[in-house]
């Protein structure tokens, strides 16, 4: 039974505290912290977020990197009744500046000036208050009242309020939300297409996050570590919460690292993992990876369908529990898993299984009928889950939501004879040559099957004679060759004619959405019009977007 249904931050918060007090729940670096002291935690930043004079339904943003004060101040935030708004670390200022003002952010955290970024100095250049109380208010965040600092500030941002030290537990708590279904926490979409746009996600990630661990027999035993970034909804909605309902542990790590992340599995004992590609390859480069134990690890959370990818999780890192699943933030992430043991090829040519709770259709895009099983159509989800809007974007809203509760994912999909969905890509992404339709993510498999090949991204864009053309993305394998002509000659023994890209850039990294490792096709497409407009019709070896 989930005892999360209905239940609220707070609420969910006291029953782990009451059934796993002393466990451990969170590991950062030398610090551990036990459920009771997470409970305790998020109460006193409750409190400091009150003695600001901040209300339920006033929104703070956390601009952080991984840090136990990530997760403690979005949970005292989020369970008062306070909105948490998640900002990418990696947002430029104007990026930054967008979603501070889009969610009428009140308050934001940031770490302090000796990291890696001085998020301080990119909000100074907005909001003169920071560096000068004289400054005057800021234009372009009128509601911004408050820059807290998990940091000493230092001298140059007296405007800057220094939350360095520790949280005080002599300050009142204030009343804690009760309603589950109000908007506890916003998340910025993925950024593949045009502007972001805020999801607002009520109370039930708790619940959501027992529905995940039920196809992978989560329990107390069980340890997540996490290097990936905890703006991402990855990381909250499908990454701490489903352990800590079972009474698991969750190690957190600052960014991920090679040898630092094999060491940490081996010595906490790690039982599950969430994985990019980028890191797979990494971790299956080193020479010496078998003298790491990594027997603990039982499941593999991967971000990608490519078969040799999870091929390298399941026989280089021998994690018998490979598997991906489908879901966005909009839907709380994931909405369909398959279980953890099940038969490998339905792991690794399937997404699953509807969770409890929730509901898929896939959907003939303009008539809006079912379609049968094995064809493809729009994936629609209706359930608790769905978000319950885009914060402050009614026509946006209205276009992804359907009648009767049913949210349009403009993925495409379809279902197999035994009730298993299978991801086919975004609806977006698919273009039509000479008439044809062409699904990138088909010759994106076809080109990973190349040894010269580490990663790729395939996007078509419009041609006046051939209506779109396709353009492929390479990152070169290292030390294999392969240049522009080698490979579309291979894709000629693996593609129908009209599939083949016109060309094919090799470039040093691909765009990518932090958090969820997307690839952001929108930057290729423009990209490709650049050059394309320059008259560069072969490739740039080494380039970089």
């Amino acid at each position: 039974m989930n005892e999360f249904v209905g239940k609220t931050y707070a609420q969910s918060l006291e029953l782990l505290a009451d059934r796993f007090g002393p466990r451990e729940a969170l590991v950062f670096r030398e610090q551990r912290f036990t459920f009771r002291d997470l409970k305790s935690l998020a109460d006193r930043a409750s409190a400091r977020f009150a003695s600001l004079g901040l209300h339920p339904g006033d929104k703070i943003a956390l601009w952080l990197p991984n840090r136990p004060e990530h997760i403690v101040y979005w949970l005292g935030a989020s369970q008062m009744g306070l909105v948490t708004v998640m900002l990418n670390t990696r947002l430029k200022q104007p990026e930054m500046a967008y979603q501070l003002a889009q969610s009428d952010s009140r308050a934001v955290l940031v770490p302090g000036p000796d990291g890696h970024r001085d998020f301080l100095a990119d909000l100074a250049a907005l909001c003169p208050w920071l560096a000068d109380r004289d400054g005057g208010p800021s234009e372009s965040l009128p509601e911004l009242r408050h820059v807290l600092c998990c940091d000493p500030p230092g001298d140059g941002y007296p405007g800057a309020t220094d939350w360095s030290a520790p949280l005080p537990d002599d300050r009142p708590v204030p009343p804690m939300e009760t309603d589950p279904d109000r908007p506890a926490l916003i998340a910025y979409s993925s950024g593949t297409t045009a502007l972001p746009k805020g999801a607002m996600i009520t109370h039930c990630l708790w619940r959501k996050g027992w529905d995940i661990g039920i196809p992978i027999d989560l329990g107390p035993d069980d340890c997540l570590y996490m290097s990936i970034p905890l703006f991402g909804s990855m990381a909250t909605m499908n990454g701490v919460n489903q352990f800590w309902v079972r009474g698991g542990r969750v190690v957190l790590g600052e960014q991920f690292e090679t040898r630092d992340f094999l060491e940490t599995v081996q010595r906490e004992r790690c039982t599950a993992v969430h994985l990019l590609p980028p890191m797979i390859h990494q971790i299956c480069a080193l020479p010496d990876l078998d003298r790491y134990d990594l027997s603990s690890l039982r499941i593999g959370f991967v971000l990608s369908a490519d078969r040799g990818v999870l091929d390298l999780v399941a026989t280089r890192m021998g994690v018998p529990g490979v598997m991906t699943g489908y879901g966005m933030t909009e839907t709380t992430t994931v909405v369909s898993r398959n279980r953890w043991d099940d038969p490998q090829e339905a792991r690794f040519t399937t997404q699953g299984r509807p969770m409890p709770g929730v509901e898929l259709r896939v959907v003939d895009p303009a008539s809006f009928e079912t379609m049968p099983v094995g064809r493809s159509g729009e994936i629609w989800v209706r359930g608790y889950c769905v978000m319950a809007g885009y914060y402050k974007k009614p026509e946006e809203t209205a276009r992804v939501m359907h009648g009767d509760g049913w949210f349009r994912t403009g993925d495409l999909g379809a279902f197999t004879d035994d009730g298993r969905l299978v991801f086919k890509g975004r609806l977006g992404d698919g273009y039509k040559t000479r008439g044809f339709n062409v699904s990138p993510s088909e010759i994106e498999m076809a080109l990973a099957r190349h040894p010269a090949v580490a990663e790729t991204a395939v996007v078509g864009i419009p041609d006046s004679d051939q209506g779109d053309i396709g353009i492929a993305y390479v990152i070169r394998s290292e030390g294999v060759a392969g240049e522009e002509a080698d490979l579309l000659a291979f894709l000629r023994t693996q593609l129908a004619s009209y599939k083949i890209p016109r060309h094919v850039f090799f470039v040093d990294e691909l765009p990518l959405t932090a958090g969820t490792g997307k690839v952001q096709k929108f930057r290729l497409r423009e990209d490709a019009r650049r050059r394309l407009d320059r008259d560069v019709a072969a490739p740039d070896a080494g380039s970089s977007l």
